[in-house]
């Protein structure tokens, strides 16, 4: 018999207890919880799902209102307690909209769910190794493609508003508190052009993180006219509608401050 069939053949005989109980001491300590218990899926999960289901399926549509309450007992067999916590959890989500008095309508996901789930993401992610470089690398991606649209679609009277917030970076140079707020308005300002909720929620979602870049990177002597003159650039590419070259300096501004943001260990303040 070969070694590992010996082995194979010993651990059986010692029983089912007792590979658990060597299984769980092998397992790294932070990993095992006293006291965890694995509760059985609620009912109002499986009518959510099944709600959710349907309404993402077109049977119930954009400002359709959903059965009454009771005729959503009667439907799927359960208590109007169930009933009443399915169509909570549903509104939480944004799926829907009640008001009292009225059956629950529908509205489809909300951004500002969308938002919570982002930012929830967001903030985890930032903690784990080589979190802030995936953060840069996907701001590159979004900032450079959201620049490539505005300036696409970008109306004269977004090129006057935006003028305007470059303006206001420019006289806020030397003040690092006030610049960093305006250069969060003129990136803004870009992202509003596209007229996209998805962009939006990316940016909400990563706003306290690019609190942090800015004060961060602001630190470094000259940055604030650096960073003012590749604002210009890039406008300057907006008003022209020039798509590649707004991408191009939209890139050239992100990557200069990638070279200075994370800072190295041991620098960070």
């Amino acid at each position: 018999m070969s070694t590992g069939a010996f082995i194979a053949l010993s651990i059986l005989a010692k029983g089912e207890s007792a590979v658990v109980a060597d299984t769980e001491k092998a397992k790294p300590a932070r990993q095992r919880r006293a006291g965890r218990i694995v509760r059985r899926r609620r009912m109002h999960e499986d009518l959510v799902d099944m709600l959710a289901t349907d309404i993402r399926a077109g049977v119930y549509e954009m400002g359709d209102a959903l059965p009454s309450e009771r005729d959503l007992m009667d439907e799927f067999g359960v208590s109007r307690l169930t009933v009443r916590e399915a169509t909570a959890a549903l509104e939480s989500k944004g799926f829907i909209e009640t008001r009292p008095g009225t059956r629950a309508r529908v509205c489809g996901p909300r951004p500002d769910f969308l938002l919570g789930m982002l930012s929830e993401a967001a903030a985890f992610h930032l903690t784990e190794p080589g979190g802030l470089r995936s953060f840069m690398e996907i701001r590159a991606i979004v900032e450079t493609g959201v620049a490539r649209i505005a300036a696409e679609r970008i109306a004269k009277d977004q090129i006057a508003g935006l003028r305007a917030e470059l303006e206001r970076n420019r006289n806020a140079v030397g003040d690092m508190d006030e610049f960093g707020r305006t250069d969060v308005e003129f990136h803004s300002a870009i992202a509003r052009v596209v007229e996209n909720p998805i962009i939006d929620a990316f940016f909400v979602a990563i706003d306290e993180w690019l609190r942090e870049v800015r004060r961060t990177s602001l630190l470094n002597s000259g940055q604030m006219e650096t960073a003012y003159a590749a604002h210009a650039r890039i406008f300057a590419a907006l008003e022209a509608h020039d798509p590649d070259r707004a991408a191009a300096e939209m890139r050239g501004h992100l990557d200069q401050l990638s070279q200075i943001y994370p800072p190295p260990e041991g620098h960070r303040t």
